[in-house]
């Protein structure tokens, strides 16, 4: 199977936090391309879905500083750090599943 890839759909504020940015897209894409055979692959991903959901976080609750230091309103970027945010925690919670199951499918082969 071909490795897939998400689209950037890259918006103004992305140019402030490019490496945060690069995280994110990398993250999904090993996501997209995670297979349920994979629960040490899954571990790892949520492990790091969840270190860049707590950045984005950060940056969320520092909306106002870090606006005006980029020079964007803090609703605008409170409301994107935000989405950044929920898709990495969603993101974190999914791989935790499919390595829940993948344990728990070894555990069962195991004791057969």
């Amino acid at each position: 199977m071909a490795r897939q890839t998400i689209t950037r759909k890259e918006v103004d504020i992305d140019k402030c936090f490019p490496d945060d940015i690069d995280q994110y897209y990398q993250i999904a894409t090993d996501y997209l391309n995670l297979q349920t055979e994979n629960p040490a692959g899954a571990f790892e991903l949520s492990k790091k879905a969840w270190v860049l959901a707590d950045r984005w976080s950060a940056i969320q609750a520092n909306a106002g500083k870090l606006a005006t230091m980029n020079g964007l309103s803090k609703t605008e970027l409170k409301d994107y750090a935000y989405q950044k945010y929920r898709q990495m925690q969603l993101l974190h919670e999914l791989c935790r599943m499919v390595w829940r199951s993948g344990e728990d499918a070894i555990r069962r082969e195991g004791t057969r």
